[in-house]
């Protein structure tokens, strides 16, 4: 039987997936979607351990997320996702989050690319796995479309919203920080009463280079408009992460 494009896994949002008004936190949220994606690709034969058996690795390039409502604790959600047709080094990747009853919650588009354990070199999808139509969702049916460039910071006059060290809990397999950890350093970077009155409608994510542990980073963060703010991490002289968020009052 022809597998389908479209790989999907259910998860419930238990007690120590939340935040304190009992809606899931985006960071788990990025995680069950990772989580998932992980799952298609090993069932696809070029998962984590089939890469690191040719000596390369996946790695998240940007993401956008666009909210529709947070589930909140005890909730059942289905992530669905697909791979779109590579373009060059890039593999786009998409996502929808739905509730028991097939009502969208989030969508997310996601740009992943390939590199060499040793060297970093970017390969294609093809130079690993070769590629066939069959393994791509062609188009993308729920008409979903980000912009998920995101431009220079520019930090001057700017004071850091905080800095801090990486820390153990911080770091992945792979040695530097997992992608969904960027984001939870984002959020607790606002202040308490802020993040109890606004709540994140849509996020866009730029990873840039990798942080490690013990190393210190600092996040500037500025409103750019009504709503809408644009973030920055650095680590020294050399930018982490930025994100561009859109915020709305509760």
């Amino acid at each position: 039987m022809e597998q389908s494009p479209v790989f999907s896994q259910d998860f419930e949002i238990q007690s120590h997936h939340i935040v304190r008004n009992f809606e899931a936190s985006l960071q788990y949220l990025m995680g069950c979607m990772q989580h998932t994606a992980e799952r298609h690709v090993d069932s696809m034969h070029i998962g984590w351990d089939d890469l690191h058996a040719k000596g390369c690795f996946w790695a998240i390039y940007r993401m956008g997320i666009q909210i529709e409502r947070m589930p909140r604790k005890y909730d059942t959600i289905t992530v669905k996702t697909w791979a779109n047709p590579p373009q060059r080094l890039i593999q786009p990747r998409s996502f929808e989050i739905l509730d028991k009853d097939g009502n969208l919650l989030l969508r997310a588009q996601s740009m992943w690319i390939i590199l060499e354990e040793q060297t970093f070199k970017p390969l294609t999808i093809e130079d690993v796995a070769g590629c066939e139509d069959a393994m791509y969702r062609m188009g993308d049916s729920n008409g979903f479309s980000m912009n998920l460039k995101i431009g220079s910071v520019d930090t001057a006059g700017l004071s850091p919203a905080c800095t801090r060290t990486v820390l153990y809990s911080d770091i992945d397999t792979n040695h530097h920080v997992n992608n969904t950890n960027y984001v939870r350093w984002f959020i607790d970077s606002f202040p308490s009463d802020f993040l109890a009155h606004h709540s994140l409608r849509s996020i866009v994510i730029n990873y840039t280079q990798q942080a490690r542990i013990e190393e210190q980073y600092s996040i500037y963060t500025k409103e750019i408009s009504d709503g809408n703010t644009l973030s920055v991490i650095v680590r020294g002289d050399d930018e982490l992460c930025k994100i561009k968020a859109e915020w709305q009052e509760r």
